[in-house]
Formats: structure tokens, C-alpha cells, sequence
């Protein structure tokens, strides 16, 4: 199961149709068009809306994972890419190039935003949104999704909980000698695999005691597609259709190699970022607005 938000999210109760169709919108469009622009705007939608989420918790995987990968991708493009026609300098007789250098940024970049919506999207669908979308014509996907989105926090709590065990009888990981600290880490994932096979087993006869497997099927969702869910969906296809039309039409444009050439900033190309920016703001314009509201009825009381 997907982690819980920290504070109410207005974009957590949308239709799971029109979140997966804005998340797939958010996730696609920097990998297919690699516009610096559209990807510095959809880094930071993602970034504002995972603080919203998390706070100050979205610091440390930011910090931890995703930023080093981001330098990492920056710094070894250029040193394995030598396309380009600009030479900077030569690194062990290699050139360094100008347009390998921002090919290296732009796909920082790119992966910094997909990770941070992935993260996002982590955060807003839950196992039963999951279900709700694939469990009608793939219900074992569904299902081995879903159990599988259950089973890492659950993991990783177990986890938690042996090595305390395994710590108050002086046998944890704290150890300083690497060899003992290796075979406690041993001893907990030993544990840690039994735990699983019993649970396993245990979940499996509940599902066969609760008719699972039976003929026929019905399935059950709570969720209902209203008139906020069209409005918000009507808004998300519009920008869509925009963004769609000014990429098909050439209004972003970029060429890496052999030389680096940005389309020209016009008035069109500012209006269709001002779109796209827009579009994948809707959850942060959603979320403002809900606690505005909130904070509003809480100063009447």
C-alpha cells in the first residue's frame, strides 16, 4: 500500500481515471520531448506538490536519491558522449563538448521530474485505486499489484520490529566488528524470510476460506465519476489537447547534436508553457485551495 499523505490532499479524492490520465500526461511528456523548458516546469510541479504531500520529509529522499542521480546523469553523459560540434576542452584526450554537457543537464533533468512524479504518484494512488482500474479486465495483475504495494511497508515494518527484538537480546546491527554485524543483518533476514513464507501461506488460505477464485465475479469500487471529476477531467484534457497540438506543430523544439538549437521564445511557445505549467499545477492549485478553505472554516469557529 502506497504511504499515506501527511495533510489533506483535494487531488487523493479525484476519480482514479482522472488521476491515472494526468499522472501518465505528467510522467510521458518530458521523456518524449526532452525540452529543457517542459522539463524545468515539470520538475518544479512535481517538487511543489511532493512537499504539499510530504513537507519537510520530501527533503531527505530529494536529497538522498534523487538529486545525486540527477549530478550523476549530468557528469557522465558528457564523459562517455563526445557528439557535439563545440569543444570545451579534453578530459584524458576525450572531448568535452558544449552540446553533450546540456544533452547530460537536460536528462538530469528529465529523470529528476519523472522520479519526483513517480514519487507523487506513489503518495495519491493507493492499492484499490490500482484495483479499480485494472481489477475489471485483469484481476490477478491487479491483485499481484496491490499485494505487492501491501507487502514492502509491511516489509519493512517486520523488519523494524526483529531488529529491536534482536537488539534487546544484544544480537543486532549496531555492532562495530563488520563480521557479527553481517551475520545479525543475516540472522534478520532469515527471520525476516520465514515471516514472509508463514504470512504467505496465511493469506492465501483467508482469500481460499473468503471464495476467492469463485464463479461468477463481481467487483465492487467506491469510487463514482460526478460532475467535479468531469470538470477537473475536462480541464486536464484541454491541456493535453493544447500541449499535444503545440508539440505536433513545433512550437517546442530542440536539437542537441551535432549543434544545440532551442526553437525561438514567441509569444505562442510562452502561452503553451504557460498551458503545460497549468495543467500539471492542477494538484497543487487543488491542494491550496482545499486548505484555504479549511483555514477559512477553522477561524469561524
Amino acid at each position: 500500500m502506497a504511504y499515506e499523505t501527511d495533510q489533506r490532499d483535494s487531488f487523493s479524492t479525484v476519480n482514479p481515471i482522472v488521476a491515472f490520465v494526468f499522472f501518465a500526461f505528467a510522467l510521458i511528456m518530458p521523456m518524449l520531448l526532452m525540452h529543457p523548458v517542459l522539463t524545468g516546469i515539470s520538475f518544479f510541479a512535481a517538487l511543489v506538490w511532493l512537499f504539499l504531500l510530504r513537507g519537510k520529509k520530501a527533503f531527505g529522499p530529494l536529497l538522498k536519491f534523487v538529486l545525486p542521480v540527477m549530478l550523476l546523469t549530468a557528469i557522465l553523459n558528457p564523459i562517455f558522449n563526445h557528439g557535439g560540434v563545440t569543444i570545451l576542452f579534453y578530459f584524458r584526450y576525450n572531448p568535452i563538448t558544449l552540446e553533450s554537457i546540456l544533452y547530460g543537464a537536460a536528462s538530469a533533468l528529465m529523470l529528476g521530474a519523472v522520479i519526483t512524479w513517480f514519487s507523487c504518484f506513489n503518495a495519491v494512488f493507493t492499492a484499490d485505486k490500482i484495483i479499480y482500474l485494472t481489477g475489471r479486465f485483469a484481476p490477478s495483475l491487479s491483485l499481484i499489484i496491490s499485494m505487492a504495494l501491501r507487502f514492502v511497508p509491511l516489509f519493512t515494518k517486520q523488519a523494524g520490529r526483529i531488529a529491536l527484538a534482536q537488539r534487546g537480546a544484544g544480537a543486532g546491527t549496531h555492532s562495530r566488528n563488520i563480521f557479527k554485524k553481517a551475520r545479525n543483518g543475516l540472522s534478520i533476514l532469515s527471520a525476516l524470510i520465514t515471516w514472509a513464507l508463514e504470512s504467505s501461506v496465511t493469506t492465501a488460505d483467508s482469500m481460499r476460506a473468503r471464495g476467492y477464485g469463485l464463479h461468477p465475479r463481481k467487483s465492487f469500487a467506491n469510487y463514482r465519476f460526478d460532475g467535479r471529476d468531469a470538470a477537473i477531467g475536462a480541464l486536464i484534457a484541454a491541456g493535453i489537447l493544447a500541449t499535444g497540438l503545440a508539440a505536433g506543430f513545433r512550437v517546442f523544439s530542440v536539437r542537441f547534436f551535432p549543434s544545440f538549437k532551442l526553437n525561438a521564445v514567441t509569444p505562442l511557445f510562452i502561452a503553451a508553457c504557460a498551458v503545460y505549467a497549468l495543467t500539471l499545477l492542477i494538484p497543487t492549485i487543488m491542494y491550496l485551495e482545499e486548505a484555504l478553505k479549511w483555514r477559512l472554516l477553522r477561524s469561524k469557529i
